[in-house]
């Protein structure tokens, strides 16, 4: 998250500074972290049988936190990585790039849910504090994508090879 769309909004634009985004974040997270409730400490982690199983107690909110936040974070951020690599070297255009982002959304909305509801089901409310604000952080990294490629494409995409889209990178 943020390894290409923090860059370029820091390099080329005057959006905001990496001390606000530094204020920002902090503040955000401060913010969740009052707002969380307390953690179950009579909670006890019961094993789902199969993947059904397990992402149906994760959207519910009887699933552990790791098993909720983990999985997934790490599985978005690689496809996020994928994307911004093929982006990068010029073999994914930029619908092609807002397709991925597209069939992604869906997923996050689950993610995001299930976070939520297992925020509690953890030890620790620094934990699901930290979960809670790096889902928002998440929606944030979408939203300076879609900022980025509809405000400054060239920035991101080699617009010269796009002769379908060119529109995109004007």
């Amino acid at each position: 998250m943020f390894t290409k769309t923090l860059p370029i909004i820091f390099t080329y634009t005057k959006l905001f500074s990496q001390l606000e985004a530094g204020i920002f974040i902090v503040g955000l997270f401060l913010l969740v972290y009052f707002y969380t409730p307390a953690v179950k400490s009579s909670w006890r982690d019961c094993s789902a049988n199969g993947w059904y199983q397990t992402l149906y107690s994760a959207w519910l909110g009887e699933s552990s936190l790791w098993r909720a936040f983990w999985p997934f974070f790490v599985l978005v951020n690689i496809i996020l990585y994928y994307i911004d690599y093929r982006a990068m070297s010029e073999t994914y255009t930029i619908a092609s790039w807002k397709t991925v982002h597209g069939m992604l959304l869906l997923p996050i909305w689950w993610w995001i849910r299930s976070v939520w509801l297992c925020s509690q089901n953890t030890r620790f409310k620094l934990l699901s504090s930290v979960a809670r604000t790096l889902t928002l952080c998440l929606i944030l990294e979408f939203i300076l994508r879609f900022y980025i490629s509809t405000q400054m494409p060239q920035t991101f995409f080699d617009c010269r090879l796009l002769t379908l889209e060119y529109g995109d990178c004007v």
